[in-house]
Order: structure tokens, then C-alpha cells, then sequence
């Protein structure tokens, strides 16, 4: 991981999460259903993925890229700059709680399942470590951190600074700038011919299946109301991304297809191209 994006999540992403914490009214019980969506649609992505291969008849590398591209999603950078730039300041704070166990999905199951379609990892790689490890990790703690300060400020007599608004303004588009700088440099675009099929199903997967189902649920929940529906409208444009370059860590691990993650992540992350224009018109319906 590069300095870089090292200082983005320690440094910058907890200020910006404070002060969305700091400032939005958290009064909704419902509201604590959204870590539990945004888990949901990590898992289903990865279930999808998974019964594609199998459906495909693919290897196991290919199976365990599948998995890891239907699973691991975009939500953090693109995902929360989209929902700033959409709605405003105030939705950042739902982007934050939708993601709230994105990690520990991500490293107590996502990992594991994809260790299992390839080589074994040499050294240590036991559970126990690896929960350890989680618990004890710098960026997962910095974001948890700055969500219960955020909360604590925000119940506290404390009102936030007027510029912190303009702070957020700067932040959030920097960091996003700053986490995808460093990223892809190294890829192979032509791979991309060779796994159209692949690639475009995990697009199904990300920009439709997904979607309509966590958003479906959180309908039947009855979370499109809360907050002059903009709850509903994070759900709607966070469910819809792409792969996130997490998805291509697994990869590189456990000997699974590169190529596969890699071109998946490409052509995905460019369909927002398209997918974008579409997500402005639904949230803006409402």
C-alpha cells in the first residue's frame, strides 16, 4: 500500500467522517440497518459471482476472481465522492454507516473464501491471526475511531465549526483523487478481450443485480422515507459500483487470475461512464 493512500485513510478520510458524524441528526433506529445492507450486498455480490463460474464451468482461480470482483465493491472512494457530489455534505454520514463493516467483511470472510480457490498462503495465515490482525489494523481503527467521535461530538454541547463545511468540501474529492493516482499502472488492457464474458457478468452483477435487490429490501424496510428519502438514495448509489482495487489483492496472493480481476476492475470502473448518468436520474427522481 502506498504512502499515499496510507495517509489518505489515516489522515484524511477521519477528518471528513467526524465532521459528517458531528453535524447529522442520528435519531432513527432504522438507521442501523445500513451496516447490515451494506453487508448484505458484499456477500451477494460474492454469492453471484461464485454461481457464475460454477454456472461457466470456470477453474478455481478463475472461480476465486469472480468471487472477489463480484464482492469487493467500490464504496469507499467512488461510492461516498458520488453520493457527496448527488446529495451534499449530509449524505456522507449514511455512506459511513453503510460501510461500517466493510473491512471486517472483506478480511474475516472475503479473504478466506478466496484463499480457498488458490494456493495456500505461506507463513502464517491462521484465523486467529488474522483476526488479530483486523482488530488491531491502523485503517480500520482510524475510521472506527473518527465514527465515535464524530457521534460523541455530535451528542456533546459542542456545535461544529461553520468552515468545517468547507474542510469536507476540499477533503472528499482530494482523497478520492488520491486513492486512485496510484492505481492501475501495471495493468494489462488487452487481457481485457479474453474475459468479455466474465467481465460483463460481473457488470450484471455490480450495476443490477445487486442494486435492485438490496434496494428492494430496504424499500420493504421502510427506508425510503427517512430523510426525505436520501437514505434510500445512498443505498441505491452505493450498491451500484464497481469493483474496488481491493478485489485485486486476493489475486496476487493466492495465485488466482490475475488477468481475470484486473480486467473486471477495468471495464467496470470505466462503465461508470454510462452507469453514472443513470444513477443521477434515479436518485433525482425522488
Amino acid at each position: 500500500m502506498s504512502l499515499t493512500t496510507r495517509f489518505v485513510i489515516i489522515g484524511l478520510s477521519p477528518i471528513i467522517i467526524i465532521g459528517a458524524f458531528w453535524h447529522v441528526q442520528l435519531e432513527e433506529v432504522r438507521l442501523f440497518l445500513l451496516p447490515l445492507l451494506g453487508v448484505l450486498a458484499l456477500v451477494l455480490g460474492g454469492v453471484l459471482g461464485i454461481g457464475f463460474a460454477k454456472w461457466r464451468k470456470l477453474d478455481r482461480a478463475q472461480t476465486g476472481s469472480m468471487f472477489v470482483s463480484g464482492s469487493f465493491t467500490n464504496i469507499g472512494s467512488f461510492g461516498t465522492l458520488f453520493c457527496y457530489v448527488f446529495l451534499g455534505e449530509a449524505s456522507i454520514v449514511f455512506a459511513a454507516m453503510y460501510r461500517l463493516f466493510e473491512e471486517f467483511v472483506y478480511y474475516l470472510i472475503g479473504f478466506p473464501i478466496a484463499k480457498l480457490y488458490g494456493e495456500q498462503e505461506r507463513g502464517n495465515g491462521r484465523r486467529r491471526e488474522m483476526i488479530r490482525k483486523l482488530v488491531t489494523d491502523p485503517f480500520i481503527m482510524a475510521s472506527f475511531c473518527a465514527i465515535v467521535l464524530g457521534g460523541v461530538l455530535n451528542f456533546s454541547p459542542v456545535a461544529r465549526p461553520e468552515f468545517y463545511s468547507t474542510v469536507i468540501e476540499i477533503l472528499v474529492p482530494l482523497t478520492t483523487f488520491l486513492l486512485v493516482l496510484p492505481i492501475g499502472f501495471n495493468m494489462k488492457i488487452k487481457a481485457i478481450q479474453g474475459y468479455i464474458k466474465e467481465c460483463l457478468a460481473v457488470s450484471v452483477i455490480k450495476f443490477v443485480l445487486v442494486p435492485v435487490t438490496i434496494t428492494s429490501l430496504a424499500v420493504l424496510l421502510g427506508m425510503g422515507q427517512l430523510y426525505d428519502g436520501m437514505v434510500l438514495k445512498v443505498i441505491i448509489i452505493l450498491s451500484a459500483m464497481p469493483p474496488a482495487f481491493i478485489s485485486l489483492i486476493p489475486p496476487q496472493l493466492y495465485k488466482l487470475d490475475q488477468d481475470l480481476a484486473n480486467s473486471s476492475w477495468l471495464l467496470n470502473t470505466g462503465l461508470l461512464l454510462i452507469v453514472l448518468p443513470f444513477l443521477y436520474f434515479i436518485v433525482g427522481s425522488f
